[in-house]
């Protein structure tokens, strides 16, 4: 029986974190795909400070199409143009089936390009944590973005991929939505896994130390808790905000195997963000048999099961509570496993994929 071919775009603009790891990944499954002949292109922008290019090149199949556009996260009028006339052209050359859009500012030019282009109903968004979700913004900003949320599909069309539970809470909100979770494999986190006895129990985190990532309160936990070890696996322009003497900065780590490495040094595993979506990170402690301990936000508390996998808190004096419980290594074991049974669940990467390329497939009929 011949495979049925469709032709695919994804289109992203914040092309770092874990963004870039589920676009990457969703491109490479696609290709990868058996039942279905997947023509993959990704139209990408290189221009945010995490992204790799050497590593990208070597991470991405080569079957897929690379797009390279010079997009900025800002809204610069006249450049923004641009950039939806270049992508115009690109859909135009394509004629693709499905057009995929990834994060808040792809959402808009991806959409005004496809104008005319693409059946509304074959376009898709991820919106991987909403703008004016940001608490580092004025009101005034959150309140723009959140109309050019509600007014774009109203306008142009585009089904809403929510990529965790809370998330899909609000999207219903805004737009038709589906949940379909993040993903990772759990290939690698098996073979790395060791077990560990440090002498100090070891808290560690990922991500870049920016205004989202929070490293001010992580930096105010750790000074309370003396005894205890804290990692911070990433680098940034808050570095400065690290002062506590029982805190290392690792600096950027390229692969994902070299940061599952980190991971296994650590214990358990804290996100104390101000705002995510669904965090890549979190779902690869819980593939290493991390248990959590994450701030009482959009997609942080997606991944606990209070008293399961973990906790959330709201405070400096609640996390410190819950971190002294996980001086009990029989604890630790215990929410490691749940952690790791938890992700196995709802956070397998090839199911939630094949999930979204059937709907992909809807769509189409």
């Amino acid at each position: 029986m011949e495979k049925r071919k469709i032709k695919i775009i994804q289109f992203v603009e914040a092309f770092g974190g874990g963004v870039y790891t589920y676009v990457k990944d969703l491109c490479n499954f696609l290709v990868q795909n058996h039942d279905t002949d997947c023509e993959v292109h990704l139209i990408y922008s290189p221009n945010r400070v995490e992204f790799d290019s050497e590593l990208f090149h070597k991470d991405i199949d080569s079957r897929v199409t690379l797009h390279k556009l010079d997009m900025h996260r800002e809204i610069v009028l006249k450049e923004d143009i641009n950039i939806v006339l270049k992508t115009r052209k690109i859909l135009k050359k394509i004629q693709p089936d499905i057009l995929h859009l990834h994060s808040s500012k792809a959402s808009v030019l991806g959409r005004l390009a496809s104008v005319g282009l693409i059946n509304r109903s074959r376009i898709f968004y991820s919106p991987h944590g909403y703008a004016f979700m940001q608490q580092n913004i004025s009101g005034k900003k959150k309140y723009f973005y959140k109309f050019i949320e509600y007014i774009m599909p109203t306008l142009f069309g585009g089904l809403t991929i929510a990529s965790g539970n809370t998330e899909f809470e609000l999207s219903k909100k805004i737009s038709r939505s589906f949940l379909i979770r993040n993903g990772v494999d759990f290939s690698l986190p098996e073979k790395i896994l060791e077990s560990r006895n440090n002498k100090r129990l070891v808290i560690g985190t990922i991500g870049r130390l920016t205004p989202q990532k929070n490293p001010e309160l992580f930096n105010q936990i750790a000074e309370k808790l003396p005894d205890v070890d804290f990692i911070w696996i990433g680098n940034g322009e808050l570095q400065h905000q690290i002062t506590s003497d029982n805190i290392s900065v690792t600096g950027w780590i390229r692969t994902r195997e070299e940061l599952l490495h980190k991971l296994n040094e650590i214990d358990v595993y804290t996100q104390v963000s101000l705002w995510e979506g669904l965090p890549i990170a979190i779902i690869e402690a819980m593939a290493m048999r991390k248990p959590l301990i994450v701030t009482n936000i959009v997609g942080n508390r997606d991944c606990v099961d209070e008293g399961y996998n973990g906790y959330v808190f709201d405070s400096v004096d609640e996390a410190i509570v819950r971190i002294n419980q996980f001086k009990d290594k029989a604890l630790i074991e215990k929410m490691g496993n749940n952690s790791f049974d938890k992700a196995f669940r709802e956070y397998h990467k090839e199911k939630n994929f094949s999930d979204l390329l059937d709907l992909y497939l809807q769509n189409l009929n």
